[in-house]
């Protein structure tokens, strides 16, 4: 069963077509990774999926249409995780950014201090929950927009780039997260440059450019292609004996 279909997407920029007749079906529970180098439009798909862009198109999300007057009920079972956090936290206190999340969902309150401590135990981020989330470390705050997200329990995930300001440790984190929710049966869209992390929990890999589907490949079909051929879409490795610099043995 689609859960998220589009049809005829049409978006322009500045006088340019980022879309033009762009069509895809995701179904329910499964991981879609958009990739493609940049200005392919995988960001845009995103923001417009998230209703922070307008465009022209048909698109249903839970068999409802992606209008205004149909946004708040959509969001309530759509979550975004962005590449910047800091645009998007709302309180001075991780602790309090959660309960904002909670609330918004209208949980009641003696439920939410339950809730918090459950969700912060069980993303390994307790240690947190007093801290201003602005005076985190990058990898800290993507684990914090996550938690937010995770907290009201979305049916679809929408994330872009999260592993772009992250170090090994951080996008190890981000990776079992991301193996969590897909434990649960959620369903995720990634729009993402790196990928070595994610190949082993991706179902469909989505290779755009210019705004144009060019393959869908799965994960298998993936690894068969060459470095040289991924390097020559625009595309990281997906292995990490490529990403990581050669020990010294001397």
């Amino acid at each position: 069963m689609d859960v998220l279909e589009i049809k005829n997407l049409r978006f322009r920029y500045k006088n340019k077509f980022i879309f033009d007749d762009f069509n895809i079906n995701i179904e329910r529970g499964s991981w879609v990774t958009i990739a493609g180098p940049n200005g392919s439009g995988k960001t845009t798909l995103v923001k417009i999926l998230a209703g922070l862009e307008k465009s022209y198109s048909d698109i249903t999300i839970f068999n409802k249409p992606l209008k205004k007057e149909n946004l708040h009920d959509i969001r309530r079972n759509i979550g975004f995780v962005f590449d910047n956090p800091d645009n998007f936290f709302a309180c001075e206190t991780v602790e309090d950014e959660l309960a904002f999340s909670l609330e918004n969902l209208g949980v009641y309150p003696k439920t939410i201090t339950k809730k918090i401590d459950e969700i912060s135990k069980l993303l390994k981020i307790d240690n947190l929950l007093k801290e201003n989330p602005y005076n985190l470390s990058g990898g800290e705050k993507q684990k914090i927009a996550f938690a937010s997200v995770y907290a009201m329990n979305p049916q679809i995930y929408l994330l872009d780039e999260p592993s772009s300001n992250l170090d090994m440790r951080s996008i190890q984190e981000l990776g079992e997260h991301l193996r969590l929710i897909k434990s649960q049966g959620k369903t995720i869209l990634i729009a993402e440059h790196r990928l070595y992390y994610l190949m082993d929990l991706v179902d469909r890999i989505v290779y755009l450019e210019h705004g144009k589907i060019m393959q869908v490949f799965t994960p298998e079909a993936f690894r068969q292609l060459s470095e040289d051929t991924r390097e020559h879409m625009g595309l990281r490795a997906i292995d990490l004996h490529y990403v990581l610099p050669p020990r010294d043995h001397s």
